[in-house]
């Protein structure tokens, strides 16, 4: 028995680095969402985000410069990383309950 908890140890310590990592990853990213909104027939890139309790909304500029792709992948990186982040915490957790 005491292998199997050295093991589920070690797993934790694994799991706490790694949501360590992802947090500090996620604090440079950007927040909010990319949106592509039509303006007379043009698409233009839009970013989304709560400051406080309000909703902002930031102009990017046309869809297809580098700016505007530069951020939709920044935050669909963000939002791959909360993904990451949320299922190491759920099997951090888990481990946590068994160590009990």
């Amino acid at each position: 028995m005491s292998d199997i908890k050295s093991i589920l140890k070690e797993e934790k310590e694994r799991l706490q680095k790694l949501e360590k990592r992802y947090e500090e990853e996620i604090s440079k990213l950007p927040s909010g969402t990319f949106a592509v909104k039509t303006r007379n027939g043009k698409k233009y890139a839009y970013r989304a985000y709560r400051l406080d309790e309000k909703v902002k909304t930031d102009y990017i500029g046309p869809v297809d410069n580098d700016r505007s792709r530069e951020l939709e992948k920044l935050i669909s990186r963000r939002r791959e990383l909360e993904e990451l982040l949320k299922m190491t915490r759920r099997k951090k957790n888990e481990i946590l309950k068994v160590l009990k």
